[in-house]
C-alpha cells in the first residue's frame, strides 16, 4: 500500500499577477521549505515557452508525517498547493497560513526596486540548489550532479550578496567543499561519510540563504 493511500488531501489555488512565474514558483518553494525538517522529494520545471513548475516536500503537519506539493502554471497565472496527511483540520490550518504567507511574500517582492528583486531571485535559486543537492545525495546520484548544485548555488548566492562587506560564510564554505570533492570521480556517488557531512552542511547554507531572502520578503 502506498504511504499516501490512507492520507486525506486538501488544496488551495491562488492567482498571481506577476509575469515571472519561475520566481513565483521559487517563492512558493521557499515558503514551504524554509521551515526546519522539510525535505524535497521531487521536482520538475518544464522547459517550454510557458512556465510550469512542480515540487513535492515531506514534512510534519500537526505532529504527523505529511506532504506538501506545489504546482505553478504560467498559462493560468496560478499556484496550487496540496497538503496530504492524517489530520484534515491541521492540514487546513497549515494551508491557510501558508497561502496567507505566500500572498504577503509575493506582495513584498513585487514592491521591491529592480536591483533588490534581482538579488532575491538569485538567492531563491541558491535555496533551491541546496534542497536539490540534499535530494541528489539521498538518491545516491553521481558526484557530478551534486557538484553542479553546489557550484550553481554558490554562484547565485555570491551574486545575491554582491556589494556587501566581506565574504559571507556560505560563499567561503561552499568554495571549500567544491575544492574538497572536485577530485573525486564525477560519475560515481559521493562516498557515504563525505555525503553525510555535505548533507549536514547544507543546513548552514540554507539558513544563511534564507536570512538573505528574509531581508526582502
Amino acid at each position: 500500500m502506498d504511504k499516501t493511500d490512507e492520507m486525506v488531501e486538501v488544496s488551495q489555488i491562488q492567482k498571481y499577477l506577476s509575469e515571472d512565474s519561475a520566481t513565483v514558483f521559487r517563492i512558493t518553494w521557499y515558503e514551504i521549505a524554509s521551515k526546519p525538517n522539510v525535505l524535497l522529494e521531487e521536482y520538475n520545471e518544464a522547459e517550454s515557452q510557458v512556465f510550469q513548475g512542480t515540487a513535492r516536500f515531506s514534512l510534519q503537519i500537526g505532529g504527523e508525517k505529511a506532504f506538501a506539493s506545489v504546482l505553478v502554471d504560467g498559462s493560468q497565472s496560478s499556484t496550487e498547493i496540496r497538503a496530504q496527511g492524517k489530520d484534515e483540520v491541521a492540514l487546513k490550518i497549515y494551508l491557510d497560513a501558508l497561502m496567507e504567507s505566500l500572498k504577503d511574500a509575493l506582495g513584498k517582492y513585487e514592491s521591491l526596486p529592480e536591483e533588490d528583486r534581482a538579488k532575491v531571485k538569485r538567492a531563491l535559486v541558491a535555496k533551491t540548489c541546496w534542497d536539490r543537492m540534499v535530494r541528489k545525495i539521498l538518491n545516491k546520484e553521481s558526484l557530478g550532479a551534486v557538484y553542479y548544485q553546489v557550484a550553481h548555488g554558490r554562484e547565485m548566492f555570491i551574486k545575491a550578496t554582491e556589494g556587501e562587506s566581506g565574504a559571507h560564510p556560505v560563499a567561503l564554505t561552499t568554495s571549500a567543499w567544491l575544492s574538497r570533492i572536485e577530485s573525486l570521480p564525477h560519475e560515481e556517488p559521493i562516498p557515504g561519510n563525505i555525503a553525510t557531512e555535505l548533507a549536514k552542511k547544507s543546513v548552514e547554507w540554507k539558513r544563511g540563504t534564507q536570512e538573505v531572502i528574509g531581508r526582502y520578503i
